[in-house]
């Protein structure tokens, strides 16, 4: 990358005349900035580590002078915005292969692609673009977030699932047993209603021609059930006859219809008045405008025994928050046991 294309392209101010002209790599951290690279800097610590090592020019929104006359000294306004824009630049010169996929599709790959050559972007972009910048030719990417892909210029490259060979042997609300590419797995901890998703996955991973295990495979963050006691903590699976099924709203509308044939229990559907839910089911749904609502209205529902759907929201903030709410569902002292 040349100095002058990386100026114009950052929206930077050369701080300096230096020697050299261009850039071979972009280093992140201060022990990669070697000879050649241009390292980002957002430590003023690490801009003295990365002049030992021999790096060719600086990049920071930080207030700097210029040590070494040698090497470009650029600054930026904001080192994150400058990230990205940089990032594409270097996509020009270093052009790496993504795919587009869906969120629930993207959350199964996370779990079972085994390649050392399959990455899956981070939803934070700055980490996303640290991941890329430091990749290999051969690596290949998954993302789910077209937004950013657009915005780094990236070339999605189309891939189309490949067939799974696929035999449901049972199915229970949460575990199903099935063969797989004539493997035989027994209660795979996955509802019925999501494996047509597990297979679109792997169909992808075998398009793209890279391995998947599936010995890591757990309840997604779109369809994560939770047990619960009386008092909405967590406890161990199957421990109680209450659950809190975390469920995101792009779910297919086969895993609520799913929900709607369970006749032995009840079940209630705790929606964000902020979304559009188009879900033609039968079970009881209850709007909620904010987290402390919903926490106040599960107060009333935590002693029966049933499953509790709650759309828009994802387990760990939800206990987290919850935890440390004054509501009637969680009270503080023990006044009147006695």
């Amino acid at each position: 990358m040349h100095i002058e294309n990386v100026v114009a392209v950052t929206g930077g101010l050369l701080l300096n005349k230096p020697s050299i002209s261009r850039f071979e790599t972009v280093a992140l951290s201060p022990a990669k900035a070697v000879r050649g690279s241009l390292f980002i800097a957002k430590e003023l610590s690490d801009i003295d580590i990365a002049l030992k090592n021999g790096t060719y020019g600086i990049i920071t929104d930080l207030a700097v002078t210029p040590t070494d006359e040698e090497i470009a000294w650029i600054r930026v306004d904001d080192l994150s915005v400058t990230l990205l824009k940089l990032l594409r630049l270097w996509l020009v010169i270093n052009p790496r292969t993504f795919h587009l996929v869906s969120p629930l599709t993207m959350e199964f790959i996370k779990m079972t692609a085994s390649d050392h050559r399959v990455t899956t972007l981070c939803d934070d972009p700055k980490e996303a673009s640290e991941q890329i910048l430091t990749s290999s030719e051969k690596e290949r990417f998954f993302c789910d977030n077209k937004k950013f892909l657009e915005r780094i210029g990236a070339y999605i490259s189309p891939l189309e699932p490949v067939d799974i060979a696929s035999k449901l042997i049972t199915k229970r609300i949460f575990d199903s047993s099935v063969i797989i590419e004539d493997i035989y797995y027994a209660r795979l901890p996955i509802t019925g209603c999501l494996l047509p998703e597990l297979l679109k996955s792997l169909g992808f991973l075998k398009a793209a021609k890279v391995s998947y295990t599936l010995s890591n495979i757990t309840f997604p963050s779109s369809f994560e059930p939770v047990f619960i006691d009386s008092k909405i903590r967590r406890v161990s699976f199957g421990e109680s006859e209450r659950v809190i099924i975390f469920a995101d709203p792009s779910l297919p509308e086969r895993c609520f219809l799913e929900l709607q044939k369970i006749k032995w229990t009840e079940c209630k559907l705790f929606i964000p008045t902020q979304i559009k839910f188009q879900c033609d089911i039968k079970i009881p749904m209850i709007g909620y405008r904010s987290e402390q609502e919903l926490f106040q209205k599960l107060s009333h529902v935590r002693k029966k025994r049933g499953f509790i759907v709650i759309v828009g929201q994802k387990s760990n903030k939800f206990f987290d928050n919850f935890c440390s709410c004054e509501t009637d569902a969680h009270p503080l002292t023990t006044k009147g046991l006695f």
